[in-house]
């Protein structure tokens, strides 16, 4: 674990430690004590200091070829879900484009409060896309038998699940915590791309945590591509 990162388990509940352990979270601030207690205090996203482009898709279209090919013409149920993931992983990928474009946006428009608020939530609605359609690939990966528990990117790929359910779908699989989330779309309107979630407990905001949306794109985006590429 790099130097600066740290833990200080003796000012952390113990959701919160849970909450670290289902999620993709980088960071989280005690309001109380006024400090971090997880993470680097003034992490920057490694995307903004190296800025990195999406995946060219063409380049992939070969591989699906080759995989329906192995498939044949006939219906079946695996031919079914690898159309599912085919289509889920563009999804994914697009939702990801136009939160970029938006997010950029947003931040320009500065002067114009109805554009920001326009630009802003058009980046929520893509970035709960992002989670959705990539837990969607993941339960497709799973289900085709493409990852399993033995591979070392299953558990990132288990935990952008949950922060897809515990965060941007907060009714689903609720927490069996004593917490409650409260996601911030406003967040998004920053130019390091976090995303901050208040948490409460017997308090209202007791802590904010932050997950960086960027990082979690990327990682899954390599994981699902190197196994297309494969095909």
């Amino acid at each position: 674990m790099p130097q600066s990162i740290y833990i200080k388990t003796n000012f952390m509940d113990q959701d919160i430690q849970e909450l670290i352990k289902l999620t993709t979270i980088i960071k989280v601030e005690d309001n109380v004590s006024r400090q971090v207690i997880y993470g680097e205090e003034n992490y920057v996203s490694r995307f903004i200091a190296d800025p990195v482009g999406q995946i060219d898709l063409s380049g992939l279209e070969q591989c699906w070829k080759n995989k329906w090919r192995f498939l044949g013409e006939a219906w079946t149920q695996e031919r079914q879900n690898y159309r599912f993931l085919y289509d889920s992983f563009r999804f994914f990928y697009y939702s990801f484009e136009q939160l970029k474009t938006y997010r950029a946006s947003s931040v320009v428009e500065v002067d114009d409060q109805v554009k920001v608020l326009y630009f802003n939530t058009l980046s929520g609605v893509n970035l709960a896309g992002v989670y959705h359609h990539g837990k969607k690939c993941i339960d497709l990966l799973k289900e085709l038998n493409l990852i399993d528990q033995s591979q070392p990117d299953y558990n990132f790929c288990r935990k952008f699940s949950e922060t897809r359910n515990k965060f941007i779908e907060h009714n689903f699989n609720p927490f069996k915590l004593s917490i409650k989330t409260d996601p911030s779309v406003w967040s998004l309107m920053n130019a390091n791309p976090l995303l901050e979630i208040s948490i409460h407990n017997a308090a209202e905001r007791t802590f904010n945590v932050y997950v960086d949306y960027y990082e979690d794109y990327y990682k899954l985006e390599v994981v699902i591509s190197e196994i297309i590429k494969q095909f």
